[in-house]
């Protein structure tokens, strides 16, 4: 008797048309969502009426229509038989992950941007409060009446008389009213 053997190359492409087919079985589904074991679950179908759709970690990115399936019913069972979730258009329902992401980067964005302005708004107003104080000590010495003195241009130190510390206070106290409003 003789057996007849497949040859190396039929068992070859064989092999080949099995893992082919097993790794295209989860690419065809369009849908994936977590069960309440925490498995994911694939379909070419949305998921059912129950499932929340934080628990949706896939869905398809464009609308398709969705043939009923086979049923030996009339085609009014057959739409009965289809879940209303069928009908949702594909935007309606949660985000995929690079949307997410996006969303995500964006709010980090906003949440650096308005600290960026307020640590500006504080330095500001650190500067300003740093300011008056200094209009205001300088106020109290011209109304002191204490001894002033100023560095023309040459370098030279000169003292202020009566009539330049009168001046000289009013535009001070315009100054801090400015300054410290």
């Amino acid at each position: 008797m003789s057996e007849s053997r497949p040859s190396p190359r039929a068992v070859l492409l064989a092999a080949l048309l099995v893992a082919a087919a097993s790794l295209a079985a989860p690419a065809a589904a369009q849908w994936a969502w977590k069960d309440d074991n925490g498995r994911v679950v694939y379909s070419d179908r949305p998921p059912p009426a129950g499932v929340k759709t934080d628990r949706i970690v896939r869905q398809p990115t464009s609308t398709q229509t969705v043939l009923p399936s086979q049923t030996s019913g009339s085609g009014t069972e057959a739409k009965a038989a289809t879940p209303a979730s069928d009908a949702r258009p594909a935007s309606s329902g949660p985000k995929t992950l690079a949307e997410q992401e996006m969303e995500f980067r964006k709010r980090q964005q906003e949440r650096a941007d308005a600290e960026k302005k307020s640590q500006e708004e504080q330095s500001r107003a650190s500067a300003k409060a740093a300011e008056c104080e200094r209009a205001k000590g300088y106020l109290r010495v011209l109304e002191d009446g204490g001894r002033v003195a100023r560095t023309d241009s040459s370098g030279n130190r000169e003292f202020i008389d009566d009539s330049q510390r009168a001046a000289e206070i009013d535009r001070t106290r315009k100054t801090v009213q400015q300054i410290c409003g």
